[in-house]
């Protein structure tokens, strides 16, 4: 299972981001493709399991998986790949590009200044 791997390195990037910050890590806004190669549920399972050992124990895991678009080569055309059929609805090429949908992505990190009211959110925009 890579994905503890997979969060084990999340939990480093979100560290390095907020660290000496004086702030408090509420969420993590993550995006998983479904050509990335990794599991939602064992992403969540695996941050389950590491944020209590890590800087911000208290903080939420919020995953969006996100669509598979692909672009076609010969017509331009941007299109949802359903059901991994990737053929232009247009012309019918097999000449396609991945232009979302393939990658693990740190998208935003929710924070509360600890010397201050409010929340404020970071944004990292990172694959993975």
């Amino acid at each position: 299972m890579h994905e503890i791997s997979l969060v084990r390195s999340l939990i480093r990037q979100v560290e390095s981001l907020v660290c000496d910050q004086g702030v408090t890590v509420t969420e993590i806004d993550v995006s998983i493709g479904p050509l990335s190669g990794v599991e939602p549920l064992l992403v969540q399972s695996a941050f389950s399991q590491l944020a209590p050992t890590s800087r911000f124990p208290e903080a939420t895991l919020c995953i969006r998986e996100t669509e598979l678009i692909a672009t076609c080569q010969d017509c331009g055309c941007s299109f949802s790949v359903a059901s991994f059929r990737f053929v232009c609805p247009d012309c019918d090429s097999r000449a396609v590009d991945v232009t979302s949908g393939d990658g693990f992505r740190l998208e935003r990190i929710s924070v509360t200044d600890d010397c201050a009211p409010g929340n404020t959110t970071l944004t990292q925009a990172t694959n993975r």
